[in-house]
């Protein structure tokens, strides 16, 4: 009985861990040093790796339900909702003033679109795409752009591309792209060998240079979605040739 009671709250105390990593970038991001703000991009990238071992847990242990669901969500969008959009906010669109505090919400606002959405579509099964940029993935391109204009290339912090940046990601999150899940790690055959070792290879170069790798690996996440989309016409085409012989 013990057991099986851990079992059905470990996921829920991800969750947790998840949730107070938003708490932890707001506090930081009230401090309103760079240094604080580097911080505060830390805990929302912890934050995300809460938020992804949360489901795999309670996948592994048999707990998945729609409490899980809905408590992530609440979680999702303090985490990679409130906490990315003040924190993008304050480091590049402060002086934007009016026009700033437009464009921080409508990140939040496609955030909650995005986190409705999923709910409703949402199961415990396997998901085989994201319809839409996930808000986690959103929130990390934000904060990496943090890490990577502080620690890597400082010229990329100017106005425009940060307009450009926020605006592009949140509409990702309330577009119909099509973005994949995270490969399953196995070598039972040819492709999953050459995808799992794929995976595991750009996950290492992430750890060992975060800085430099964070940031480009989250942009070509979110033109993924729409490469897929333009280039599926020309695929399915392809495809339709080859059955037809």
């Amino acid at each position: 009985m013990k057991k099986r009671f851990i079992l059905r709250i470990l996921p829920s105390i991800f969750t947790l861990g998840n949730l107070m990593c938003g708490f932890l970038a707001i506090i930081n991001v009230i401090e309103g040093t760079s240094s604080s703000f580097i911080t505060a991009a830390w805990w929302i990238i912890i934050a995300g790796i809460f938020d992804a071992l949360d489901g795999k847990i309670a996948r592994i242990a048999g707990s998945a339900s729609e409490f899980g669901i809905e408590f992530d969500s609440i979680a999702d969008v303090i985490s990679f909702g409130i906490a990315p959009a003040i924190l993008f906010y304050e480091y590049a669109l402060i002086k934007a003033g009016t026009f700033g505090y437009i464009l921080a919400f409508g990140f939040l606002a496609c955030g909650a679109i995005r986190l409705a959405r999923f709910n409703i579509k949402a199961t415990t099964g396997t998901k085989h795409f994201f319809q839409g940029l996930p808000i986690p993935a959103s929130a990390g391109i934000l904060a990496s752009f943090i890490l990577f204009s502080e620690n890597v290339w400082g010229i990329l912090a100017n106005f425009d591309f940060s307009i450009g940046l926020i605006v592009v990601t949140s509409l990702a999150m309330v577009s119909s792209f099509k973005y994949s899940t995270f490969p399953k790690i196995g070598f039972n055959t040819k492709t999953d060998t050459i995808r799992s070792v794929w995976f595991l290879t750009h996950v290492l170069i992430i750890i060992r240079f975060p800085d430099e790798a964070f940031f480009p690996t989250g942009i070509l996440y979110l033109l993924s979605g729409p490469v897929k989309f333009i280039s599926a016409p020309a695929v399915n085409l392809i495809l339709h040739k080859v059955d037809s012989r």
